[in-house]
């Protein structure tokens, strides 16, 4: 049967749209697969949207309270750039770490008026022969003879002097202290501590006329590390580079003061009271951070002490002890302008108000115008022959080359050792 045009034209029409609702309903009934979407690698791990979230503690804050943080170069959401675990701040105030928390690194210390930086003090007996404790007990400080003492002549002057003692144990110094004399095998008080330190205690002034060697660094340096020990804590102020030091020990040369510093260690040790010596002669850089990490005891020479006085870095206004150690060799040496620079046209604290000891060998007039100037109703001690040395004092001149000096001193050491000499050599 034949069609014309238009019947294939209809014809055509309707399989066409026969067909592509067969390949509707055969795409709906069976999807085709697509090709997979392309996930970045720090989103790779996390569950997907359709999976419930993972629970969350009852005690861990909520995501509205807890800050967001950059994830950083391929590493977890909350840890540090390289992909590691989170790193604590170990260096900031507040941190849990060791840098200035609770329990690391120091704060301002108000007693000492430094920055406490919570360093173990060093033993100063560390460098001393080892012995053992209940060798102490029975042990004298070696070199000394103690009996010789006893007849030693002492006069006293002034009013109301003190009583003197017989023992240590009858100075009510601490329990802290006395251990210390314990550690430096000091069993009886020279005559000048027999007298002095009872004097010195009940906060008199004092003038001392001792012996050279007699014992007298001792006699002054038990009442001071005493009193501050029991005084009320100064309020120094904070955060100012300038310190405030409770006693000053003035002393004619480097040497003497490195003494003095080395045995008023030993005499504070475990007390809390900060010993500091500054001279002249040696880099100002580390005497001025010993200073600032606090001072109790100011030990110093007259020139380096009017230094620090300029730079501001020392004040006097809260001395509450004032020792001059050798005062007539100051004088000598021609420290008298400074030595009356630094104690009456400074902030030291007038007299009466502070408390003046002046040891001295010998008494001329020039020491007698210091003690009238310096010292308030003070008591005048001489031991011994004025002007001397002690007879304990062997003093030996041996002449050496130049070159053989450092040889000598060496075989003259090992010699001491040898024998079992404990005495102090000091080759001049």
């Amino acid at each position: 049967m034949r069609t014309s045009w238009a019947d294939s034209v209809a014809e055509a029409e309707s399989s066409a749209s026969a067909t592509g609702a067969s390949a509707v309903n055969t795409t709906a009934a069976a999807p085709r697969p697509t090709r997979s979407t392309y996930v970045p690698p720090h989103l790779r791990n996390r569950p997907s949207s359709s999976e419930p979230p993972a629970p969350t503690p009852a005690n861990a804050p909520s995501a509205a309270l807890r800050p967001s943080a950059p994830s950083g170069y391929g590493g977890p959401s909350g840890g540090n750039r390289w992909g590691g675990a989170p790193v604590r701040d170990l260096g900031r105030p507040g941190s849990g770490g060791s840098g200035s928390g609770s329990r690391g690194g120091g704060g301002w210390n108000s007693r000492t008026g430094g920055w406490d930086r919570r360093e173990r003090e060093v033993n100063p007996f560390a460098n001393d022969d080892e012995t053992t404790e209940p060798e102490f007990d029975g042990q004298e400080n070696t070199g000394i003879n103690f009996d010789a003492y006893e007849d030693i002549p002492v006069e006293t002057s002034g009013d109301n002097v003190p009583p003197p003692v017989g023992t240590f144990a009858e100075i009510d110094l601490g329990q802290a202290l006395n251990e210390n004399i314990r550690r430096c095998k000091y069993v009886k008080p020279t005559p000048v501590q027999r007298h002095a330190i009872p004097i010195s205690l009940a906060g008199r002034d004092l003038m001392a006329c001792a012996q050279t060697g007699s014992g007298k660094t001792a006699a002054f340096c038990f009442p001071i590390i005493n009193g501050i020990m029991r005084g009320q804590p100064a309020q120094r102020p904070r955060g100012m580079r300038t310190v405030y030091p409770l006693a000053l020990i003035l002393s004619p040369t480097r040497e003497l003061s490195v003494q003095i510093h080395e045995e008023a260690r030993k005499f504070s040790y475990q007390t809390g009271v900060r010993v500091v010596v500054a001279y002249g002669g040696a880099p100002i850089n580390q005497q001025l951070r010993e200073l600032e990490r606090g001072v109790d005891i100011l030990v110093a020479t007259p020139g380096r002490l009017v230094d620090l006085l300029e730079r501001a870095r020392v004040s006097l206004q809260m001395i509450r002890y004032l020792a001059l150690d050798e005062a007539d060799r100051m004088l000598d040496m021609g420290f008298e302008p400074q030595i009356r620079r630094i104690v009456e046209q400074m902030d030291m604290p007038p007299r009466g108000v502070r408390q003046t000891m002046l040891f001295s060998a010998t008494f001329p007039k020039e020491i007698q115008r210091l003690a009238s100037d310096f010292l308030s109703n003070y008591i005048f001690l001489a031991v011994g022959r004025v002007g001397s040395s002690t007879d304990l004092i062997v003093q030996r001149v041996e002449y050496v080359l130049e070159s053989d000096k450092r040889s000598h001193l060496m075989d003259l050491l090992h010699a001491q050792r040898a024998n079992g000499v404990h005495g102090k050599v000091i080759p001049t």
